[in-house]
């Protein structure tokens, strides 16, 4: 099936629909609490410095679960590994529900991380049954449906913890994470197809062969990308470190630090919502008209410029403008960088080389994110947020010499 309607404008065909529905579901209940996360973790002891631990673990494990999941989703299939590794995600939200004291918040952080081995296979997935000159566009259209539904509950988030506290109105929004994401998961099971069969299904190896073609076969992606490929890699790096030592601490800078109530926080985190669904579809036709390149220079271009608001904002009308440019730059930005990625890989490598740029991104964002936590805590709330801001600048040049790949249609 493809949906196709608005003029035209919407672009889900096959297995994105599938996945679409899916995430819609469950993005609603991770809306109300993975906002919050970081102010859950410090409402039951945890200090900035730990929290940027926590991260950093959670972003280790990541990473090689991703490496791994990019050989199996290329080696034997996408399917099977999106399937039982949602169920095991969406199962660790309820874990956070039970957890009294910091330290055993690793628990549910490590279950998480490792689940993340379906990231390629999903990744690879949304785009295998699209058009090549149509990826900018059906990733919008995916982001928009996946989006919309859940852009207001970010405040519901808030509006618990005003109401319940900030422990047991998170555990409720934790709740109903794992609920929502367990019925859109198991609706995901039911409805998904097989994109790609892998080239060694059949195929029955030794332990030791299987560990020595993972290796192998990685190292044959990272050699044998294209230049564009891997100057894209360079990007992700760059923008990973400045990222990671600023998301995690955006929130307890504005809830903690500034005494934002939580209501308030959760209607900023709305108006990037809102401000980057209603640009979505003029971004696809930006994106069409002037290429991905460009569009993804345009929008990383804003990111240093939004973190100059952060750190300058005086009060809470700077907050409303730092949280729209980051919600426009967001609309243009995801789905050109990761129709890019999609363009500048081959479909029998396109779960490897994906697993890469996120398994680069998470191997930077360790320290990164420890980093963010010991400037938090030492040299000040605002100092994660300026020291990022050169990275985000060095990301930008890199995007300006990449090439843009020519395209063919795909095989039908």
């Amino acid at each position: 099936m493809v949906l196709t309607n608005w003029r035209g404008r919407f672009y889900l065909p096959g297995n994105t629909w599938v996945l679409a529905l899916s995430a819609t579901v469950w993005n609603i209940g991770g809306a109300m609490a993975n906002p919050y996360q970081s102010v859950y973790f410090s409402g039951l002891g945890a200090n900035s410095v730990f929290i940027g631990y926590l991260l950093a673990v959670n972003s280790a494990v990541t990473a090689l679960m991703q490496l791994v999941g990019g050989y199996v989703a290329d080696a034997w299939g996408r399917r099977k590994v999106i399937v039982i590794f949602s169920f095991l995600s969406a199962a660790s939200a309820f874990i956070f529900i039970l957890i009294s004291q910091p330290a055993l918040l690793m628990i549910p952080i490590i279950i998480g991380a490792i689940s993340g081995i379906y990231g390629p296979a999903f990744n690879a997935t949304l785009t295998d049954s699209m058009e090549p000159r149509l990826r900018a566009r059906g990733l919008v259209s995916f982001t928009l449906v996946t989006s919309l539904p859940a852009i207001f509950f970010p405040y519901v988030g808030g509006a618990m913890m005003q109401r319940f506290g900030t422990l047991q109105g998170l555990r409720i929004a934790f709740f109903l994470s794992g609920l929502l994401g367990v019925i859109g998961v198991s609706y995901r099971a039911f409805r998904l197809k097989e994109s790609y069969v892998g080239s060694e299904v059949k195929t029955k190896k030794q332990i030791h062969q299987l560990v020595l073609d993972f290796f192998s076969k990685n190292l044959y992606v990272l050699r044998n990308a294209t230049d564009g490929a891997k100057k894209l890699l360079t990007y992700a790096v760059l923008a990973s470190v400045g990222t990671a030592m600023t998301v995690p601490y955006a929130s307890l800078y504005l809830v903690n630090i500034v005494n934002l109530p939580p209501e308030y926080y959760g209607l900023l985190t709305n108006i990037a919502g809102l401000v980057s669904v209603l640009l979505l579809l003029p971004a696809a036709r930006i994106i069409e008209r002037v290429g991905l390149r460009k569009s993804a220079i345009y929008a990383s271009l804003s990111v240093p410029v939004n973190q100059l608001i952060f750190v300058s904002a005086k009060g809470k009308d700077d907050f409303v403008t730092w949280t729209a440019v980051g919600g426009a730059s967001g609309a243009l930005l995801a789905p050109s960088l990761t129709a890019l990625q999609a363009n500048l890989s081959p479909q029998e490598m396109r779960g490897r080389i994906m697993a890469m740029f996120s398994v680069f991104s998470l191997i930077t964002a360790v320290p990164a994110q420890i980093a963010g936590g010991y400037l938090f805590e030492t040299l000040g709330p605002l100092s994660p947020f300026i020291v990022s801001t050169p990275f985000f600048v060095l990301a930008t040049l890199t995007l300006v010499r990449i090439r843009e790949p020519r395209l063919r249609p795909s095989a039908r």
